[in-house]
């Protein structure tokens, strides 16, 4: 369980890599992935700790999700650098990639939807209405 992979700590191919070989050495069953919630104050009081500990890029990156339009961003990139390493490294039938759609925007939902292999859609399935 890969949860929460959160930006410029744990999102880059590279060292999302970097768990899935891990995953895959292991042979794990399945590979649970999720991105941060970007509305729970834990993610202020991560910010806020790095910053005390000099870690300003890891700071800088949690900031830029705090808005909307980056962390759906932030969301889609994570989902195809977690398919693309799954694909390569291990077993995307494996991938369970969590995912609450209602703070996506719209395009981004789409985008998803385009390649949504490993991705649960959790909550209201995207494109379907109340």
């Amino acid at each position: 369980m890969f949860c929460p992979l959160l930006p410029g700590i744990a999102d880059s191919p590279e060292q999302i890599d970097q768990m899935v070989k891990l995953a895959a050495e292991f042979n794990a069953k399945e590979v649970f992935v999720e991105p941060v919630n970007p509305r729970v104050a834990g993610l202020r009081l991560c910010q806020e700790a790095m910053e005390s500990h000099s870690l300003t890029a890891e700071a800088a990156a949690i900031t830029k999700i705090r808005n909307k339009r980056h962390w759906s961003q932030y969301v889609v990139d994570l989902i195809a650098n977690v398919q693309g390493s799954m694909r390569q490294n291990f077993d995307i039938s494996k991938l369970r990639f969590l995912l609450y759609p209602s703070r996506l925007l719209p395009e981004h939902v789409e985008a998803i939807k385009k390649d949504d292999a490993g991705v649960i859609w959790l909550g209201e399935a995207p494109g379907r209405s109340g």
